[in-house]
């Protein structure tokens, strides 16, 4: 990935010291299908054949597919922990590869089924095999990355929190989805540290965490000679986009941490800016909570998870896919 004369200088410098053999472009590397289409300028991140190995392990090869990885109204009940055998660690494992490789749709399903594997019960496998079922339905659908005609290089993160999410210890979740050129670079679904005091703490810590990452992005994009404009920012919460342009401590603010103010200090260097985008274009709202088919099936698409049989389909899904950063950028 690079300039090409760059790319042949780093592997010649290579061959000076390690014994290379060129074997041509990548197909298949760790269980993670990869396919290039110069013509269209398009590469898919597949993990087709795993999903179809893990239905097979956990006996669920032909159960009824589902439209979502997990209920929006997931059942409060909860037993105590089984002495009987379930899979349940071996099957989030499982689901937690697909995440980390191609699969950012299913990371808030996966991340929640997370905290419960020390302490299980039937009720959470159920929940599990919800995501197979899900899986089952959308086997053939992969992570697609593109170039579309006209566009620069542009580099921006969609950034949400659901506050107080978790009804035991009322933390809220944090939310991000870091793109390049509207292609999904980076994606994260995460229980805050802290318990954040209103909506508008918990995006501004939610904004901290995609900085980070946005600011990594921006770096690799400038080591490999791409130039963008600033990068963006985008959140939901207009009261937290205005804590990132206000120095100084606030009565409802100055509690907060100082390493969540890195969001202002880079606003204040201009190594980033903030935007508001309205909740309805809210990409990462997909990683903090359970949708409904309709919101989950748009932010799906806004990430480019799209089925790969149909290249027609594919190629308009991918044209209108990621409603935000050019069309924001130009309000």
């Amino acid at each position: 990935m690079g300039p090409r004369q760059l790319c042949e200088e780093v592997a010649a410098s290579l061959q000076e010291t390690f014994e290379l053999t060129t074997i041509g472009t990548v197909k298949y590397l760790l269980g993670v299908e990869i396919l290039i289409n110069k013509t269209r300028k398009q590469i898919v991140y597949s993990q087709r054949q795993y999903v179809l190995e893990v239905l097979k392990r956990f006996h669920m090869e032909n159960c009824n597919g589902s439209a979502t990885p997990e209920a929006t109204a997931p059942s409060s009940v909860e037993g105590p922990a089984t002495k009987e055998y379930l899979p349940y660690r071996e099957l989030v494992g499982a689901l937690q590869y697909l995440v980390s490789a191609s699969r950012p749709d299913i990371a808030h399903a996966t991340r929640h089924l997370g905290k419960y594997l020390a302490c299980y019960d039937h009720t959470h496998y159920a929940q599990a095999k919800r995501v197979l079922r899900y899986l089952k339905a959308t086997s053939d659908y992969g992570l697609v990355m593109d170039v579309q005609p006209g566009q620069g290089v542009e580099v921006c993160a969609y950034s949400d929190a659901d506050y107080a999410n978790d009804p035991v210890d009322r933390r809220s979740i944090s939310g991000y989805v870091t793109m390049l050129d509207n292609n999904v670079i980076s994606y994260a679904s995460r229980k805050q540290e802290i318990n954040s005091l209103s909506t508008c703490e918990a995006e501004y810590v939610a904004m901290a965490e995609a900085t980070k990452d946005l600011i990594w992005l921006a770096g690799l994009c400038k080591e490999l000679g791409w130039k963008h404009p600033v990068p963006l920012l985008l959140g939901d919460n207009q009261g937290a986009i205005a804590l990132t342009a206000k120095p100084g401590k606030h009565s409802k603010s100055k509690h907060i941490d100082n390493k969540y103010h890195m969001v202002r200090r880079n606003v204040e260097l201009k190594l980033i800016t903030t935007q508001h985008v309205g909740t309805d274009a809210m990409v990462a709202d997909v990683m903090t909570k359970a949708l409904g088919v309709v919101k989950f099936t748009q932010f799906r698409t806004a990430m480019k998870v799209l089925p790969l049989l149909s290249e027609d389909s594919q190629t308009a899904a991918s044209t209108a896919a990621a409603p935000a950063a050019a069309a924001v950028r130009g309000n």
